[in-house]
């Protein structure tokens, strides 16, 4: 009798467990990713109906990203010492009172604000519920297939995003862009008071629950001032002091957090992690296929309405293959891993993505989408999906059950830091081509159109680097992996 209340390791949920679980915790991924992108096509109606200026429209965007990539170490580690649960409930309050804020705001400053606090709502939900569903699929077979469905919807969430952004700002209005968040996250916390069981399975063990100040303080400063600072290289000069300065400070910042983390008696993040060369690796892999994935959806975004012309809406929908397309690789992969392994199908699909970029190489003005795009869109899609689903397994696999929150934390401050970082380096390859093309007497479209062409090849080439990185994966099957995570 005593054995039989014992639960084993490996021990099977039921469907309707797994249903509840994958919809609360994918549910909640699905609108930290999507709220990345779908204000891109209703910036300018937002523009228009608020007064930004130029330069403040930006923050629209880079409020986010710079309040979502700076606290997520901090809210994956409060994930693992206050309760994994706990921690999601308030990212989640936090996040869809925000969007509310967001929707109804009646000045830029409002706006942004909004857009903040959202960013740090979700750099405490998105950790919190990855932490959830790797802790609460104890069978083996089950976490890999859990995994991989975590790991395509990110990737399928971004380009919704985009898709639904030009849909919603052309038919309702860009403010339900932020109000469709609402009955969304009111479904989820309903879900998750009445759905989840507090738990070993999902909450954190015991053990000490201090959390490191200084740690904390030091690299969520530097997190923060390196976001902050790659943002603004896109109307600022590399050269410039502010620049310089803000990357220095960063620096500083981040060595003195690595500096401090190997002695402090409880770390925010014990360096050991990152010894282990696979989820090293990966998370170098993300930030490198972040940089893929942000650089090709800000770019494509620019050529479809600037060059093209295209609406809102056309634009939106022009997107749609490569969800599509995601969809059914990122379910393809998580059949393929247990038999190809990690590193193989990543390598796959990161191959996909560099073909795919090489063929933008080939765009011209008013150029046809079924020629010229559509082949980008599918190969991007079908690579991206192949590869996000064994990069995420990867990324999470190894770590001790009381660190899986900063595990996942760290897998998501990669992507965040890699998206803004690859974003600056494209912006600013494709402004220096296009002010030496108008400096030359090309016409503006075709000047454009270079700057566009010198961003989509440095793209390819962070890819192929990516490629060459993924040689020093281990390539484990998923499951002979996921019966290893947390020592299982």
């Amino acid at each position: 009798m005593v054995q039989a209340a014992v639960p084993r390791r490996d021990q099977m949920l039921s469907r309707g467990r797994v249903a509840l679980l994958l919809a609360i915790t994918c549910g909640a991924q699905l609108l930290v990713i999507f709220d990345e992108t779908v204000v891109n096509l209703a910036l300018p109606s937002i523009r228009t109906d608020l007064e930004f200026s130029t330069s403040s429209l930006a923050w629209v965007v880079d409020a986010y990203m710079l309040l979502f990539g700076g606290f997520l170490l901090l809210g994956g580690r409060g994930a693992d010492l206050f309760g994994r649960q706990r921690m999601f409930l308030v990212g989640l309050v936090v996040f869809v009172g925000a969007s509310l804020a967001g929707g109804l705001a009646q000045s830029d400053t409002a706006l942004i604000i909004a857009r903040g606090v959202q960013g740090f709502g979700a750099a405490l939900l998105s950790p919190a519920a990855l932490s959830i569903l790797v802790s609460a699929f104890t069978n083996a077979e089950q976490r890999g297939k859990a995994l991989g469905v975590w790991g395509g919807l990110s990737g399928i969430a971004g380009t919704t995003g985009v898709l639904l952004g030009g849909l919603i700002t052309d038919t309702i209005g860009w403010r339900w862009v932020f109000f469709i968040n609402v009955p969304v996250g009111v479904v989820l916390l309903v879900l998750t008071v009445a759905g989840l069981r507090r738990g070993a399975s999902i909450e954190t063990v015991g053990g000490p629950r201090r959390l490191d100040g200084f740690g904390a303080a030091t690299i969520t400063g530097g997190l923060l001032l390196l976001v902050y600072t790659m943002l603004n290289t896109s109307h600022r000069d590399w050269s410039d002091p502010r620049t310089i300065g803000g990357l220095a400070g960063a620096v500083v910042l981040i060595a003195v957090f690595v500096w401090w983390e190997k002695r402090a008696p409880e770390p925010l993040l014990r360096l050991g992690i990152l010894a282990n060369r696979q989820i090293a690796v990966a998370n170098i892999l993300t930030v490198l296929a972040a940089s893929a994935l942000y650089g090709t959806f800000f770019f494509l975004s620019l050529y479809m309405q600037v060059i093209n012309g295209w609406s809102p809406m056309r634009a939106g929908l022009s997107w749609a293959p490569l969800g599509l397309t995601m969809a059914v690789f990122a379910g393809a992969a998580m059949q393929l891993t247990p038999r190809l392994g990690t590193r193989n199908l990543i390598m796959a699909g990161l191959l996909l993505v560099g073909v795919g970029q090489v063929l933008l190489l080939r765009s011209t003005v008013d150029g046809s989408y079924v020629s010229e795009l559509l082949p980008t869109l599918i190969l991007s899609g079908a690579g991206f999906g192949l590869a996000l689903v064994p990069l995420v397994v990867a990324a999470v696999s190894g770590v001790a059950r009381e660190e899986s929150g900063i595990a996942s934390g760290l897998m998501n401050t990669s992507q965040q830091v890699g998206g803004a970082v690859g974003l600056a380096v494209l912006v600013t390859v494709a402004n220096e081509r296009l002010s030496g093309r108008i400096s030359e007497g090309a016409v503006q479209g075709s000047a454009l159109l270079d700057g566009l062409h010198a961003a989509f090849l440095v793209a390819a080439i962070l890819t192929a680097l990516a490629v060459l990185v993924t040689f020093l994966l281990p390539n484990n099957r998923a499951k002979v992996d996921m019966a290893a995570i947390h020592g299982g």
